[in-house]
């Protein structure tokens, strides 16, 4: 049996950072605004994909376990790729994008607190916190991209495996 997560999470890491590197040339802004959020469409095809890939192989067939390891490790690869190429972009081609990143993540917080009726102290600590962290430095990239394996990497897997899972008849415990 093949190792169809290696070459999905590949193809997964390079799609994504075509796809950032696109919406960089268009507006850096969009990275950590819609931009984040359309590269979902890219994760969850490639996931997909090593799951079907793996099912072939297994005639048809696939456990949950199968299902979700296929799934998650395609998810841990190209997670990787994309975050290593984040991090040299932010730190050594564009260290002023994470001052772009900040300010938009500032927005966005003003308009959070406004839609929320949140107190001023609460969202001025929050932006206090934004100005004193980089959001791609090593430290924070060291504790959030293993987070990201579990939320929403294992979330993303789990739920891929349970509906493409297809138990073999054969193999049906009486």
């Amino acid at each position: 049996m093949q190792q169809h997560f290696v070459r999905s999470g590949a193809l997964l890491g390079a799609a994504t950072i075509v796809f950032n590197l696109i919406i960089y040339m268009i507006s850096p802004k969009f990275l950590v605004s819609w931009g984040s959020w359309a590269g979902l469409v890219i994760t969850i095809y490639f996931m997909s994909k090593a799951v079907k890939d793996t099912r072939n192989d297994l005639h048809g067939f696939i456990s949950l376990g199968d299902a979700f390891k296929a799934s998650w490790l395609t998810y841990v690869l190209g997670a990787f790729l994309t975050t290593v190429f984040m991090f040299i972009l932010t730190n050594y081609i564009d260290p002023g994008l994470v001052e772009v990143v900040k300010q938009t993540q500032i927005e966005a917080i003003e308009e959070v607190a406004v839609f929320f009726n949140i107190p001023e102290s609460q969202m001025e600590e929050q932006i206090s916190m934004i100005e004193d962290t980089n959001p791609f430095g090593l430290a924070t990239v060291a504790l959030s991209l293993p987070l990201s394996f579990l939320f929403p990497g294992a979330v993303f897997a789990i739920i891929m495996a349970a509906i493409m899972k297809k138990n073999d008849p054969k193999l049906k415990e009486n």
